[in-house]
């Protein structure tokens, strides 16, 4: 044995127990990372809660989905005279349209340091500064107050849309037309229907909350937040405005 090999056990240094010490150092640094990262990203997760916004009509971004699909789909039907494979893209373009509607109720709000975020689906984020916001208002929900009411006339009108569609789609079906005219004739027809029914879906997940948050913000934007206690929220926006109680 060499010099070194035993000075080295004199001193109780083991090549392998150093070489284990230095995995298990690089071991600890990675996994304090990787627990470091996760946080942040169950942070940034935390931060995000479901709640449903009703946000202006220009910046929602919908009037210029809505809009031209509307007015495409209108001066189509009149310059068309005769049916075509174009006219069944232009129903399923009215579908989508629906859809979309749908879908940006599954707003997300964010709430960071000075900052307000308002996430929808497939469109872009709203972003509202807090020293923008003028003040908020918590606002009696009187749809709730009428929620029978509501129900029970719009029950009655979806009633008599659907009952109008499926007799008119029977006699479509009856007549000798071709298989095309009866096919856009079949998914036109509940179009307004269809239209109703998301408005008064839209309605009744609003009719829920007894109350909501109305925010003002500069520039006119006003901000309709729906949740169980629009009071606490409204603190929690720590914002630099005025709170008011409405009723």
């Amino acid at each position: 044995m060499n010099l070194t090999g035993t000075i080295s056990k004199m001193m109780g240094w083991c090549p392998q127990k150093d070489l284990g010490f230095m995995q298990a150092g690089d071991t600890k640094h990675r996994t304090c990372m990787h627990d470091f990262c996760a946080g942040y990203g169950d942070t940034q997760k935390e931060r995000r809660e479901k709640v449903l916004v009703d946000v202006p009509v220009l910046d929602s971004g919908m009037i210029r989905i809505l809009l031209p699909v509307w007015i495409v789909g209108f001066t189509l039907m009149i310059i068309v005279n005769h049916y075509s494979i174009l006219s069944i893209f232009i129903v399923i373009a009215y579908y989508l349209a629906v859809l979309l509607w749908v879908l940006q109720n599954r707003t997300t709000v964010e709430l960071l340091h000075g900052t307000i975020i308002i996430h929808r689906p497939f469109l872009r984020s709203i972003v509202i500064q807090k020293n923008e916001i003028i003040k908020t208002q918590i606002i009696k929900n009187l749809s709730h107050i009428k929620c029978w009411i509501i129900r029970l006339v719009a029950l009655i009108v979806l009633v008599f849309l659907a009952t109008h569609n499926i007799n008119a789609i029977l006699i479509n079906i009856e007549q000798p037309l071709p298989m095309l005219v009866t096919i856009v004739n079949i998914f036109s027809m509940p179009l307004m229907t269809v239209w109703f029914a998301v408005m008064v879906y839209n309605n009744e997940i609003r009719m829920h909350y007894q109350a909501s948050l109305h925010l003002v913000a500069t520039k006119k934007r006003q901000f309709m937040f729906y949740v169980d206690n629009p009071d606490e929220f409204s603190v929690r926006l720590q914002h630099t405005g005025e709170v008011t109680f409405d009723g």
